[in-house]
C-alpha cells in the first residue's frame, strides 16, 4: 500500500515534471504564434488566390497556436496552484489507487487530468480522470469492487486502497 507521504511527493515529483514540460511546450508556441504573425503582417496585399489561401491557412494555424497558449497557461496554473480541474462526477488529479484484478495481480495507480504530468516510463501506472477505470472509481473506498470496460472487454478489480490527494479532502 502507498502512504500518503508517499503519494504526495510523487505527485509534487509529477507535477514539477510536467510544469517543466509544459513550460517548455508553451515557449516554443509562443516563438510558433511570433513567426505566423510575422509572416501574416509581411504579406503583399496584392496577391492571388493561392496567397489568399496560404494566408487563410496561416491564420488558422495562428488560432490554434493561440488556443493551445490558453490550454497550456490553464494546465500550468492548474498545477502550480493544485486547483483540481475535474468535478463531482470525476476522481480528483493525484488520487492514488492500489487495485487487485481478478487475475490476482496488483496495480497502485495514480490519475491525472493533464496527460502531462505522466512521467516518462510510469504510462502504464497512470489514468485520466475521465478513464472508464477513473469514472468506476468515483466515491469507491478500499474493500469496494469497481466494474469497467476496457478494450478489451469488462474488467473486475477490488480497491485495496485509495489516497485523495490533500487538496481535494
Amino acid at each position: 500500500m502507498v502512504s500518503q507521504g508517499q503519494a504526495d511527493q510523487y505527485r509534487s515529483q509529477a507535477g514539477a515534471a510536467a510544469v517543466e514540460r509544459l513550460e517548455q511546450e508553451l515557449a516554443a508556441l509562443h516563438s510558433r504564434r511570433r513567426e505566423l504573425s510575422e509572416g501574416l503582417d509581411n504579406r503583399d496585399s496584392a496577391g492571388d488566390r493561392a496567397d489568399a489561401a496560404a494566408a487563410l491557412e496561416q491564420s488558422e494555424d495562428l488560432s490554434w497556436v493561440d488556443e493551445r497558449i490558453a490550454q497550456v497557461t490553464e494546465q500550468i496554473g492548474q498545477l502550480r496552484d493544485g486547483t483540481d480541474p475535474g468535478g463531482d462526477d470525476e476522481l480528483a488529479d493525484g488520487t492514488v489507487a492500489t487495485l487487485q484484478f481478478a487475475d490476482g495481480t496488483t496495480r497502485t495507480m495514480r490519475a491525472v487530468a493533464i496527460t502531462e504530468e505522466i512521467m516518462e516510463g510510469e504510462e502504464s501506472t497512470a489514468m485520466t480522470i475521465g478513464s472508464p477505470l477513473a469514472r468506476a472509481l468515483v466515491g469507491r473506498s478500499a474493500g469496494d469492487t469497481v466494474t469497467y470496460q476496457s478494450p478489451a472487454g469488462e474488467v473486475r478489480a477490488e480497491v485495496i486502497a485509495i489516497e485523495m490527494p490533500a487538496s481535494s479532502r
